[in-house]
């Protein structure tokens, strides 16, 4: 699935104007990337307006550290996301990024299609938001007052089981 030596390069050039040479088996697991493939010449450059050079690096480093684990514990990243292997991509990937950048990465690796990625950006979110008042998640999510208080009053009167309980933690 992932980065071998001797496969052929597909060159992308994200918004920044950084250019990425990437493994033809990493540049296929992207949709948008892939399509781009299928109607353009492949020593074409690909360009990605919608992403920028550091979520590349993340992604490409996403890929790397999902290689590592599976040499370390021996085990197809696809075909086992539970137990040690997932826990211990969860602590090296998730370590450097800030809420902001995880949530840009995600809205990112949404548009370019990485399911896999997507995946697992995903249960990294959903695991930040245990817990979390409806407050904490707005501003995780970067998501603005929606209600006038008045609908969120009534909101909170008709789910007041939603935001109850001991567990829940700003």
């Amino acid at each position: 699935m992932l980065i071998a030596t001797e496969e052929k390069k597909i060159s992308v050039r994200t918004s920044d104007g950084q250019e990425f040479e990437l493994e033809e088996n990493l540049a296929m697991e992207s949709a948008i990337i892939k399509t781009s493939l299928d109607a353009f010449s492949r020593d074409d450059i690909i360009l990605l307006p919608n992403v920028n050079s550091w979520e590349m690096v993340k992604i490409i480093e996403f890929f790397t550290k999902v290689q590592e684990l599976e040499t370390k514990f021996g085990v197809k990243f696809m075909e086992k996301k539970e137990g040690r292997f997932l826990e211990a991509f969860q602590a090296e990937f998730d370590k450097d990024l800030s809420d902001d950048n995880l949530r840009c990465l995600l809205w990112t690796v949404d548009y370019l299609g990485i399911e896999v990625l997507l995946e697992n950006l995903c249960h990294l979110m959903a695991e930040r938001t245990k817990n979390k008042t409806v407050e904490s998640c707005r501003n995780l999510f970067g998501v603005q007052h929606d209600y006038t208080p008045e609908e969120e009053a009534e909101i909170r009167e008709d789910y007041s089981w939603a935001f109850e309980g001991p567990e829940i933690e700003e």
